[in-house]
């Protein structure tokens, strides 16, 4: 993969020198030291940690930046057919939540009886 320095990572990743450079010392993101002092950091580590900020489509080398035009259609397949399954899923959870709702409201009391709703009698 691409070698950027410190710099240029602040400048495609918007984040500022001294973020990188604390990143790099409690070891978020990893990087190589070159002659002992200059830091060269993977742009698929970047890309890893910190979200792309506006276009850069232009900046990003070539290997990567035919990347996401390279996914087969069977993973594009699987992705949707994922997040389909998510959704059902999701929408049964919230279904039995409901139930077990709907079931709390039905047990007794802490005393172990239903309180009666006239309090006469």
């Amino acid at each position: 993969m691409a070698k950027i320095s410190v710099s240029e990572a602040a400048k495609r990743y918007e984040v500022s020198r001294p973020t990188l450079q604390k990143h790099l010392k409690n070891g978020k993101i990893s990087g190589e030291k070159v002659d002992g002092k200059v830091w060269k950091l993977d742009t698929a580590e970047l890309a890893r940690v910190y979200e792309a900020r506006g276009n850069l489509s232009g900046n990003l080398p070539e290997t990567l930046s035919g990347f996401s035009s390279g996914l087969s259609e069977s993973l594009k397949a699987e992705n949707e057919r994922l997040k389909a399954d998510l959704a059902s899923m999701t929408a049964l959870a919230d279904e039995r939540a409901k139930h077990i709702e709907d079931l709390r409201v039905m047990l007794p009391g802490p005393g172990g009886q239903k309180r009666r709703w006239w309090p006469f009698g």
